[in-house]
């Protein structure tokens, strides 16, 4: 009696301590499931920000020659093969080279990957056609360069991509090696437990899991690593609610997105799609059997079948991985032994991102800051897409980090703009000569007196304000003497404290002389020059002393090229930017840069005029020093230098760009440098590897080119000795005028006939 009782206190105490787990389990799925459906949902993880440079559109007559295109291909991972049939290849031959364009998700909607070939003529792209069939294309976009990443609250990388753009192959390959009854369990497998527990046992050891995809989900997503029991419970227990409360696409989705491929230094390489670029630089969509077969190798131990540090070993896994897809129909027979003979080939390099770009990205993130973003844009991620030119980028910073060729400077810092003036952006920004990943962006932040770059501005406001005002009108060159601003007497001098008397605005211009600048800008008013600053977007704090008229405002050179810009843009201000648009990691557009914004402040035929003298200061001034590397390209430019040689300035405007380049001391020590022996010596090498586009000279409006007396400014005959051809509006020549500007005493007989 006593043994029955006894076995019925038994079975009674496990129903009640069954009933009490089951119950306790109960209240923990209700628990997780309403904290964590609601995460799972919304927050399943974050997503950076990609920062891409600009694409590379082709188009017949663009002056681009073959090894320009091939390093701007390899640069975006594209490989040399005779064949070209799969995409991210190219091949060339003589003067023609062929490429298969990847499919890319440019920043106005997807294209699919296309193969061409181009022609080459003479330095230009003479023509361009799909290939094969040869139809004629109007211009083929080479997708753009990952430049950065802004992450949000983590260092994880990723690319969010849909379900949609995973090829099957992956996807079959991925479940046959991690989970194959993914579609048929609710989140734990049972079986999935007892055959890794029976191999474990037979081995003696770890060999072989039992986690399912979603329980690997969850662990990735919100536990730790760490083997006990209960965080397996807890992981089983998660999987089951997530199992259950959302669709099994939705959670295969997240996983492909979250699965870890292994780091980029500090960065975490997150999802198939960011982990194709990573390895492949391909997108997902284009991978080969291959390499799908090395990527879910990988998912086992990203850091122990690295192909990177421990090829053999991740080969024999990716081989492994190949025959269990062609066991399974995955791939036939061919594609397998092509597969399995295929060397192990990843990008050489082991960074996701090439280069540093520290201080353009910097530009990016001060001009993000003032863009209306969604709210929950950590979450969908977002790819911002910019103006920049990588090969051009890299270069600056090269140019700049070595310095002034055969000049050691000690303590030298620097800074160069580069910005494609007709659509408004900034192709290159270099803040500094050292090549840290950030610190202080002088580009940006760095005011300094701007000494004669000012003069242009002054040129262009007096020919604004006066019709008779052009480069042939005469100014003097003489000593002038003013009370400046606290009432002291101001007497400027000229570089070479010489005066040179009457002379024309353009040998002026061209001469960089302080003098008649100072008398002209006066006569402009130094509060029209304030003006005129401002409305070409200069916002640092300006006072309307006389000494503004030999630049005495500190700009950043930022600053400076937006002015310089409006003057190689016919006159018209836009705002300078280094973001075009914005999209989500799925392409939904959050931002377009307008780029219609513009105000006229300068006509464009004075700001032809203006250019035409700075095109001077190169053919015959302050600037000639540029012309062994420019090619036959006409070019104008202006020099600054600031009082004791502390600022070394130059700014050049050729078809295309506006450079401009500082050279100082963050101390405000002299540098022993002038705008020639300086910052121009950084620009020529730019041009050494970036030669200009010629800029026009092509009379505009109602300008012609006409002649001057040199020192006069008087409509002189063009077979004159002391005659200078200058655009100008048009002047009448008088009839009796004489090549010393004087009008001719006739007789009454002479002017009778005309004799």
């Amino acid at each position: 009696m006593m043994q029955i009782n006894w076995k019925r206190y038994l079975m009674m105490t496990s129903l009640k301590l069954a009933l009490a787990i089951a119950a306790v389990v109960s209240f923990y799925l209700i628990y997780l499931d309403a904290s964590l459906s609601k995460v799972f949902a919304s927050q399943r993880y974050q997503a950076p920000a990609l920062v891409y440079g600009a694409e590379t559109p082709l188009y017949a007559g663009q002056h681009l020659d073959k090894q320009q295109l091939i390093e701007q291909l390899e640069r975006l991972s594209y490989q040399y093969s005779s064949s070209t049939e799969e995409t991210g290849y190219y091949s060339h031959a003589g003067n023609r080279l062929m490429v298969h364009r990847r499919p890319f998700e440019f920043a106005d909607g997807p294209a699919m990957s296309l193969r061409a070939e181009v022609i080459f003529e003479a330095g230009k792209i003479q023509s361009l056609r799909a290939w094969p069939g040869g139809r004629k294309l109007q211009e083929l976009r080479l997708e753009p360069q990952l430049i950065g990443r802004i992450n949000p609250l983590d260092n994880k990388d990723r690319l969010l991509i849909g379900l949609e753009q995973v090829p099957n192959q992956l996807i079959e390959t991925l479940l046959l090696i991690e989970d194959r009854n993914f579609y048929h369990h609710s989140g734990v497998s049972v079986w999935s437990v007892m055959r890794a527990l029976a191999a474990n046992i037979k081995a003696g050891r770890t060999v072989q899991g039992g986690s399912t995809l979603t329980q690997q989900l969850v662990k990735n997503l919100y536990l730790t690593r760490q083997q006990t029991l209960w965080r397996k419970f807890h992981e089983a227990m998660m999987a089951l609610v997530i199992d259950y409360r959302f669709a099994k696409n939705t959670i295969l989705e997240t996983y492909l997105n979250e699965v870890y491929f292994g780091q980029d230094r500090s960065h975490a390489i997150h999802g198939v799609g960011l982990a194709s670029q990573y390895y492949f630089g391909r997108q997902v969509q284009e991978l080969t059997a291959g390499q799908v077969a090395l990527l879910v190798a990988m998912i086992k131990g990203p850091s122990y079948y690295d192909p990177r540090r421990h090829p053999q070993r991740t080969r024999k896994r990716r081989d492994t991985v190949l025959q269990l897809m062609y066991e399974h129909d995955l791939i036939t027979k061919t594609n397998y032994i092509t597969a399995v003979e295929t060397p192990l080939v990843v990008r050489d390099s082991p960074r996701l991102v090439e280069e540093d770009y520290p201080h353009y990205i910097d530009l990016v993130r001060r001009e993000l800051s003032n863009v209306v973003l969604p709210a929950d844009w950590h979450e969908v991620g977002l790819k911002i897409y910019t103006a920049m030119d990588v090969s051009l980028q890299s270069r600056v910073q090269q140019v700049l980090r070595t310095g002034v060729p055969d000049r050691a400077i000690d303590k030298m810092q620097g800074a160069v703009v580069v910005s494609d003036y007709r659509n408004g952006t900034v192709r290159a920004l270099v803040g500094s000569r050292s090549s840290d990943r950030g610190g202080f962006n002088r580009a940006i932040l760095a005011l300094r007196p701007i000494g004669s770059l000012i003069k242009p501005v002054i040129y262009a406001s007096a020919m604004t304000l006066s019709e008779n005002m052009h480069l042939g009108s005469r100014v003097v060159d003489e000593p002038v003497s003013l009370v400046d601003e606290q009432g002291q007497k101001w007497q400027p001098q000229n570089y070479d404290k010489d005066y040179l008397g009457e002379m024309l605005i353009y040998e002026a211009l061209v001469k960089s002389r302080n003098i008649p600048a100072v008398r002209i800008g006066l006569r402009v008013g130094t509060d029209t020059l304030v003006s005129d600053l401002t409305k070409m977007g200069v916002t640092t704090p300006m006072q309307a002393y006389p000494s503004l008229t030999l630049g005495a405002v500190e700009l950043s050179p930022l600053a400076v090229n937006r002015i310089y810009a409006t003057l190689a843009n016919d006159g018209n201000y836009q705002p300078l930017r280094a973001i075009t648009s914005i999209t989500t990691h799925n392409g939904m557009t959050v931002y377009q840069a307008d780029f219609s914004q513009r105000r006229q402040i300068y006509s464009p035929e004075v700001s032809f005029m203006t250019r035409y003298g700075m095109a001077g200061v190169v053919q015959e001034g302050t600037a000639s020093g540029l012309q062994p590397v420019l090619k036959g390209a006409t070019v104008a430019a202006k020099t600054g230098t600031t009082n004791d040689y502390k600022d070394s300035w130059f700014v050049t405007i050729d078809g295309e760009n506006v450079i401009t380049t500082w050279l100082g001391r963050d101390d405000n020590e002299p540098t022993g440098l002038t705008g020639s022996s300086g910052a121009l010596q950084i620009t020529r090498e730019i041009y050494r590897h970036h030669p200009p586009q010629s800029m026009s000279l092509q009379p505009v409006g109602d300008i012609r080119e006409q002649s001057f007396h040199r020192q006069k400014g008087t409509r002189i005959p063009a077979h004159c000795e002391q005659s200078v051809k200058l655009p100008a509006p048009p002047i009448r020549l008088d009839d009796d005028i004489n090549c010393n500007a004087e009008i001719e005493q006739k007789s009454w007989l002479e002017r009778l006939f005309g004799g």
